[in-house]
């Protein structure tokens, strides 16, 4: 089967299977409208970075992704062992490819080499996706399995470029359009991939190294344009030789039509929703980092009004990036923007960013649309990776994922080394990748549909969705418990770092170091957020706010209400108009009033009393 993925990676409702078939140049055979992974991703080069170092980030966005940490030892096979192949996105077994005689030990998206990979999913045409097929098709490999079978292999970017195209060359490829980031402790390098449908067995693709001082970022729409077809330089690029020939025989491009070839211009076309949901994430991460980075000229790109106004590869940064700010913009919502939607109506009076009605909505005869923010709330997992060229480190310490589960804004990162091999059953996710049925075979805390206080990702869940419906109150709380924790982390990393120096040589020292700290970030992350999320409870129960209050002989506290701005006041009475206005109490009607006290008298007694005891205010009354 294969899934219909719309951009943005919303979760559109139950898979339904809809089954037709054509015979125009091999279009999909069956499409199921279910969940799409819909990422974003940053590289920086060393020459951009504040600390000097390669960095990568990623968000893996799909509601119904569970976000724990796959991970692989290192191993001798034997020569007939073999590698069964399941779809990251479906869960399906997609066939068995051989084991290399050796592989690398894996811990998320980093391997012991210090080599992380990362990616978002751009799609590309309908016709040449290879999605939900397997082995029966002649394609085994996924994207989801291409990454971590590839960081078992490889020992440096080029080398992993080289790895996803021998494999997907001979054994298939079986997902969409892909955008891949590749790091090591030298290298930044930008993929784009794609099968080539029912016409040829393979794949063709362009590798791209991000220039020193430069950043590049991408977002489920392809960016490769033509400038870096048939390079000749492997230092700085790479492609397969016949994309052209290819794209000219069977019908996608036409040599003679005028226009200039472009790797993205034809096999993923940008459109209205190519730009909005996907490269205006792109244009906010450019924004931020380079001056060089005309905003307002590309703006109507990113809107999706103006699509000729194509976005550089990469920009060159103005000032060095640091890890905390690439961790800012992948929990970024388009904060003082343009597409800012924490500042109009559908933000409510806490000025949330987030919106729970899809991507996009029709009303009467129009469609209108919510933007995609960097950060959002149905991200499985993330992280930021730094890999770090430092002689004094062995290869097992150099890749450092900064990793977290559920929404990048509000969970807490612990540092996890790519040499690493153990780790709290709550972040863990051994070699399942997501698939419920594995995680409850090997035992681990919860799944998308089973719920466990024991899993990162469930807590992550718990404490986040608290800000939603209470930003202005509950996000300072949050960052705050999140600054202080991750600033322990990254104390204790350093320790970490000179003990490694002194034992460097000593591998199975090293390993166990790494595992041991690995286990210890992460019970201490997963203590803290539970305790976190009960004092978030107590203090924002009922859409109250609970204070400390020693006067008070009941509780100890006082519950307060929250109190909105102005310019939500404003927002409010626009839509309600004088309905809730309160007003002094009209004398109209005073005849039936005195009626109902059963005469002149009473109603005299009862107006005489009302001026001499004042009645209590009704909100001063506690629990109205």
């Amino acid at each position: 089967s294969n899934n219909l993925r719309l951009r943005g990676g919303e979760q559109l409702g139950n898979k339904m299977f809809n089954i037709f078939s054509q015979q125009m140049r091999g279009l999909l055979l069956l499409c199921v409208v279910g969940v799409a992974l819909g990422c974003s991703n940053i590289l920086v080069s060393k020459g951009a970075s504040a600390d000097g170092y390669t960095h990568v980030s990623y968000n893996a966005d799909d509601a119904a992704l569970f976000g724990a940490l796959p991970r692989w030892a290192a191993a001798d096979h034997e020569a007939d062992a073999m590698r069964d192949v399941y779809s990251w996105d479906l869960g399906i077994y997609l066939g068995s490819i051989p084991e290399a005689a050796h592989t690398l030990n894996v811990f998320g998206n980093a391997n012991e080499k210090g080599v992380v990979i990362g990616e978002t999913t751009h799609g590309g045409l309908e016709v040449l996706s290879n999605f939900g097929k397997d082995s029966r098709n002649g394609t085994v490999i996924d994207y989801g399995s291409l990454i971590w079978l590839t960081l078992q292999r490889a020992s440096t970017a080029r080398e992993a470029i080289d790895v996803m195209v021998d494999l997907c060359t001979e054994y298939g490829y079986a997902s969409d359009m892909e955008g891949f980031s590749i790091a090591d402790k030298n290298e930044v390098w930008y993929v784009e991939l794609l099968g080539r449908g029912n016409y040829e067995k393979g794949v063709l693709y362009v590798a791209v190294r991000i220039p020193e001082g430069y950043v590049a970022a991408h977002a489920n729409q392809a960016r490769i344009t033509d400038e870096f077809l048939n390079c000749d330089d492997p230092a700085w690029c790479k492609c397969s030789r016949d994309i052209v020939e290819f794209a000219t025989k069977y019908g996608f491009y036409d040599p003679g039509g005028g226009e200039p070839f472009s790797f993205s211009g034809v096999f993923d076309p940008v459109t209205f929703e190519g730009a909005r949901f996907c490269e205006a994430r792109v244009w906010y991460v450019f924004s931020q980092v380079s001056s060089d980075f005309d905003a307002e000229y590309y703006l109507p790109y990113a809107q999706g009004r103006d699509l000729s106004r194509r976005m550089p590869l990469y920009v060159k940064a103005s000032n060095p990036v640091s890890r905390d700010q690439m961790h800012t913009l992948m929990s970024s919502h388009y904060e003082n923007s343009w597409f800012d939607p924490a500042v109009d109506v559908g933000a409510g009076p806490e000025h949330t960013p987030y919106r729970w009605n899809d991507l996009s909505w029709d009303y009467e005869d129009a469609t209108y649309v919510n933007e995609r923010i960097v950060g959002t709330q149905y991200t499985g997992w993330h992280f930021v990776a730094t890999v770090r060229d430092d002689g004094n480190l062995p290869d097992p310490a150099r890749a450092v994922l900064w990793w977290g589960a559920d929404d990048h804004s509000f969970s807490p990162k612990i540092p996890v080394h790519g040499g690493a091999s153990q780790i709290h059953p709550g972040y863990d996710d051994m070699d399942c990748t997501g698939r419920s049925v594995c995680r409850r075979d090997r035992g681990l805390p919860g799944t998308v549909t089973d719920f466990s206080f024991d899993s990162a990702w469930w807590l992550s869940n718990l404490v986040a969705d608290v800000a939603y419906t209470r930003m202005d109150r509950a996000k300072p709380v949050i960052l705050k418990a999140k600054a202080e924790l991750e600033a322990e982390f990254e104390s204790q990393l350093e320790e970490l770092d000179l003990e490694l120096q002194v034992r460097k040589t000593k591998s199975n020292t090293i390993a166990d170091l790494l595992s041991t700290h690995a286990v210890d970030v992460s019970t201490k992350a997963l203590q803290t957020w539970q305790q976190l999320w009960q004092q978030l409870m107590v203090s924002f129960i009922d859409g109250k706010v609970t204070v400390d209050n020693p006067d008070d002989h009941v509780c100890g506290c006082s519950k307060q209400s929250a109190r909105f701005s102005d310019e939500w006041k404003q927002k409010y009475l626009a839509d309600t108009g004088d309905k809730y206005l309160e007003e002094e109490a009209s004398n109209a009607g005073g005849e039936n009033i005195a009626t109902l006290l059963r005469g002149a008298e009473m109603a005299t007694e009862r107006a005489a009393a009302t001026k001499k005891f004042k009645s209590r205010p009704k909100l001063s009354i506690k629990g109205v």
